[in-house]
């Protein structure tokens, strides 16, 4: 393939997908997004995201510092997703429902379980992270299958 004709491509592909860098939600879903000023620019960040990114961050300095260890750090991984996970079930699909605090304040608990767990299964090497990894996903997958057929959301 041409360099010219790749280099065109790349240009066109980031064009098209630089709106997603910030929020992965679609126009019609800009109610579940922060909206910043940049000057003459609206900024639509993900709530939920903006509180994940955040809390992986926090649960990585927590592993890191020792603070939750043994079985209370594994309480946690387990336990600080539900919060998120509960709105999201109650708040997909239904665009009047919910509050972006609320999710970003649940993105953080689960941004921080998500820390917690990358800390603990990559540099501990404890797999048990990732069998709560799969109960969440297959709690997730139920939850997709009886929301099918409506929009979902986060």
């Amino acid at each position: 393939m041409d360099r010219d004709v790749l280099r065109r491509e790349l240009r066109a592909g980031l064009a098209e997908t630089r709106r997603y860098l910030l929020s992965h939600h679609e126009p019609a879903e800009y109610d579940r997004c922060h909206r910043l000023r940049v000057g003459s620019r609206t900024i639509h960040l993900c709530a939920r995201c903006s509180g994940v990114h955040p809390g992986i961050a926090v649960g990585i300095v927590l592993g890191t510092g020792g603070w939750l260890g043994g079985t209370l750090g594994l309480a946690a991984i387990a336990v600080l997703p539900i919060a998120a996970l509960v709105d999201w079930t109650l708040t997909a699909g239904r665009p009047e429902a919910g509050s972006n605090r609320v999710r970003t304040a649940t993105g953080l608990l689960l941004g921080t379980a998500y820390g917690l767990g990358l800390h603990r299964l990559l540099l501990g090497g404890d797999r048990r992270v990732l069998l709560i990894g799969f109960g969440y996903a297959a709690v997730v997958a139920v939850a997709l299958w009886s929301h099918r057929g409506s929009p979902v959301g986060s």
